[in-house]
């Protein structure tokens, strides 16, 4: 049994990574397909060539970034390195706590170095290159900290709630742990941009003006507060545009991009915040929140399961379990089950896309809202051509000429 155990989490690990592989190259393929009529418009030719490239180095710097994980991770598994490392944390100290924080502060020491090389190496080689990047060396290695700092005090702490509720509770532990893990996911939700988006960019409301007005008699028909629509200096980390919507009735947020207004004209800032609206209107926030519930609840249920199975740990030669080793375990089965989760949250999540389109071509134009995605298109370099299977598995919004294409039926 321990050696079937064995073979199988190796086997579903080289099995998820060979398709995720096997995906991307189809998704890289389909790059140079024609593009679709209806967005030729999006690029120039020499943005088009330029997209192609930039496209290619991020493709190139993923396959071997992929490579690296995988081969060592892969290769510390087979070895009985991951299973060591379990004993040697449990060697540090009488406390469980203390024996998890050690093994995953190692684990997460070396894969932060592996990550910030190739952030490094992205933001100014890659997004230099082609124009994006504005961050200074001070501001990346500040963001990197504070990333760091927040990851360790927010993934640290869920990670021992959840041991401490195991150790604690038996059958309960389900009902516990959901409860207290859907809580701090709500207050993220609630009060995440008010909390930690500062500690990276400043948020300051819309300035007066006449797109102001025109905002505020959107947002006024709406019923939604203008207070709550701010904009972030993106532009002094990338030339990018964005925006997005968070929270939910009293603390809903809109955040727009600066960087809007530096490629928009107020028609198309209109369509956008009216987009983000839509999400407030359509209840979009709360439908992700129950979503996660279902996909919390599935997760826990198969964690409590995966740990309290003792051959598990035998097969990779652990004489006794380890809640660290076990969740690490975990993570590499629970692969496809996340995967079966998340397609079917995307397609729900582009279904959202499509009526939160539908909602600011009625309020703010149908020609504004083709218009603005086909100029966030353009200044992210977004992928006209992708692959319909990658898209089933790993978008959240619609392709560019699906969304534009839809928008043509809205009178």
């Amino acid at each position: 049994m321990e050696t079937f155990l064995f073979f199988s989490v190796v086997a579903i690990f080289v099995l998820m990574n060979a398709f995720d592989v096997y995906t991307r190259v189809l998704n890289h393929k389909a790059r140079t397909r024609p593009i679709p009529e209806n967005v030729q418009d999006v690029y120039d030719e020499e943005s088009y060539k330029q997209w192609l490239a930039y496209s290619g180095e991020h493709e190139r710097i993923g396959f071997i970034r992929m490579g690296i994980s995988f081969a060592v991770v892969l290769v510390l598994l087979v070895t009985g390195v991951f299973a060591r490392l379990a004993e040697f944390s449990a060697e540090t100290s009488d406390s469980v706590y203390l024996e998890t924080l050690v093994f995953f502060g190692i684990l997460a020491g070396a894969s932060g170095i592996l990550s910030f090389i190739f952030r490094y190496y992205k933001t100014f080689s890659i997004e230099e290159r082609y124009g994006f990047n504005r961050t200074t060396k001070p501001t990346f290695f500040r963001d990197r900290l504070i990333s760091l700092i927040l990851s360790a005090l927010l993934g640290g702490g869920l990670l021992l709630l959840v041991q401490s509720i195991y150790l604690r509770f038996d059958a309960e532990f389900l009902l516990v742990a959901f409860v207290a893990v859907m809580a701090v996911f709500a207050f993220l939700n609630l009060f995440g941009v008010k909390l930690f988006l500062p500690l990276f960019n400043k948020l300051t409301p819309l300035e007066e003006g006449e797109l102001r007005n025109r905002i505020e008699a959107l947002a006024q028909s709406e019923n939604y507060e203008i207070k709550k629509i701010s904009v972030m200096d993106a532009s002094k980390r990338s030339s990018k545009l964005n925006a997005f919507f968070s929270g939910f009735s009293r603390f809903k947020n809109v955040v727009l991009f600066d960087t809007l207004y530096e490629k928009m004209n107020d028609d198309e800032i209109l369509a956008v915040l009216a987009h983000e609206i839509a999400h407030s209107k359509h209840k979009d926030v709360l439908k992700r929140l129950f979503f996660s519930a279902v996909t919390l609840a599935i997760m826990l249920l198969l964690l409590y399961l995966f740990l309290s199975w003792g051959a598990l740990y035998q097969a990779f030669g652990l004489e006794e379990e380890s809640f660290a080793f076990g969740v690490l375990l975990f993570s590499i089965v629970v692969h496809p089950v996340a995967l079966a989760i998340s397609v079917f949250e995307n397609a729900v999540s582009r279904k959202a896309e499509f009526k939160a389109d539908a909602f600011a071509a009625k309020k703010a134009g149908k020609e504004p809202m083709q218009s603005a995605l086909k100029v966030l298109a353009c200044a992210n370099y977004s992928n006209l051509t992708p692959h319909p299977f990658y898209v089933f598995l790993h978008y959240s919004h619609p392709p560019i000429d699906q969304r534009v294409g839809a928008l043509e039926t809205h009178s």
